[in-house]
């Protein structure tokens, strides 16, 4: 089983490589904080789809509350071989 990304390795890398094992799509998951207390994330897929231009979070940041995301990364995994994210 491939580990689970948590929200402490979010926050220190600011960007993660995760698979979502139900559908298998891999994408980057990008956190940006203010001051500790707000947080909002963004999806980078790694294959674009049509449908993709209409969801909200891959179009921009979108605030959540931390528990939404850590509740969210409970249901991801890291992939096999950590890849390059790409700066953006």
């Amino acid at each position: 089983m491939n580990p689970r990304p948590t929200f402490e390795m979010l926050r220190e890398q600011g960007e993660l490589r995760v698979v979502n094992p139900a559908t298998r799509c891999r994408f980057t998951i990008s956190l940006r904080g203010w001051q500790g207390v707000l947080w909002a994330v963004k999806v980078i897929p790694d294959v674009p789809r049509v449908a993709d231009a209409y969801n909200p979070f891959v179009q921009k940041h979108r605030m959540l509350p931390r528990s939404c995301i850590e509740d969210w990364l409970t249901r991801l995994r890291l992939p096999r071989k950590p890849g390059k994210v790409a700066n953006r």
